[in-house]
């Protein structure tokens, strides 16, 4: 990972003065456009270390401090103008008491440590996005093992390009047969839509679309509304029942098949979704997220 220093310019140095303004009390106030690295950002970061106990403080910023900034910003709340965006977590502590629903919550500053030391700086919207699932594991009851966690993770971060946020496919099916439009008539009403891939994983086709729908109990919603599998609660709600029931898009294989021996097998679970494509890949960071998760397991 690049070592940013004084002189140092790019998106990153952008990246940790936004960091740096919330972590460092009182704010340094820096430009966060300015994508170099100056005297005054220099002074932030070894305040930053200092407050935090990072040695050596000093005005380097490597992996680790990446993932001591990532620790840091795991215990605070990004800026939000909605209420309801501030994680089941964040409640849990104020409150002495879990909100959870699921097998087990997740320490964010351990998590966010460490994935932040190994795999480097997020933005705002990854953070989010990121925080924002692991809150959904949190109140999954069907997800009861933290490999099965991993796993969901793991294919997040792949299938939407790292920005851990529902996307749309890229091309919107152009060259595929689901990228044809669509008319459904309900209530006296059509509505045209195609049904190329969307959410945390690329949910495709039609009948994809009135399934999903059916099985979270929207009724019509997804089929006469194919963009609220980009909401990331729904995106999500589609990803775990697909993958622990075997239905939706995932053809009968579930998380269950892959972990009945010591070692999930996280290279077939890609049959769950896309058969073996890019399931080494996947599998690589499954297996780098576990340590990660299985070390921040926290029951509140």
């Amino acid at each position: 990972m690049q070592l940013l220093k004084l002189g140092s310019s790019g998106s990153k140095v952008k990246l940790l003065k936004q960091y740096l303004n919330r972590l460092v009390t009182p704010s340094p106030n820096l430009k966060e456009d300015d994508p170099k690295f100056d005297a005054a950002t220099q002074t932030a970061v070894i305040q930053f270390k200092t407050l935090w106990g990072v040695t050596p403080a000093n005005g380097t910023v490597d992996a680790k401090t990446w993932g001591e900034l990532g620790g840091a910003a795991g215990l605070q709340v990004w800026p939000s103008d909605a209420l309801e965006t501030v994680p089941d977590w964040f409640f849990s502590l104020i409150q002495g008491k879990t909100m959870l629903t699921g097998a087990f919550g997740f320490n964010r500053r351990k998590f966010f440590e460490a994935y932040m030391e190994h795999y480097g700086p997020l933005n705002q919207s990854q953070f989010k996005g990121l925080d924002a699932l692991l809150s959904f594991i949190e109140r999954d009851p069907d997800i009861t093992d933290v490999r099965w966690a991993a796993y969901i993770l793991a294919t997040v971060r792949w299938e939407c390009a790292g920005t851990w946020q529902p996307i749309e496919e890229y091309g919107k099916g152009s060259g595929h047969a689901y990228g044809k439009p669509v008319t459904v008539k309900k209530d006296g009403k059509s509505y045209t839509n195609t049904y190329y891939g969307r959410g945390y994983v690329q949910l495709t086709w039609h009948k994809n679309y009135i399934n999903a729908s059916k099985k979270l109990g929207l009724g019509d919603d997804l089929e006469l509304h194919p963009e609220k599998v980009l909401v990331p609660d729904i995106a999500y709600r589609i990803m775990s029942y697909g993958m622990v029931h075997g239905e939706i898009f995932a053809n009968g294989h579930k998380l269950a098949d892959y972990s009945k021996k010591k070692q999930m097998d996280y290279s077939g679970a890609r049959h769950m979704v896309n058969g073996t494509d890019h399931n080494s890949d996947i599998a690589t960071i499954a297996t780098q997220l576990e340590p990660m998760l299985r070390a921040s397991i926290n029951i509140f």
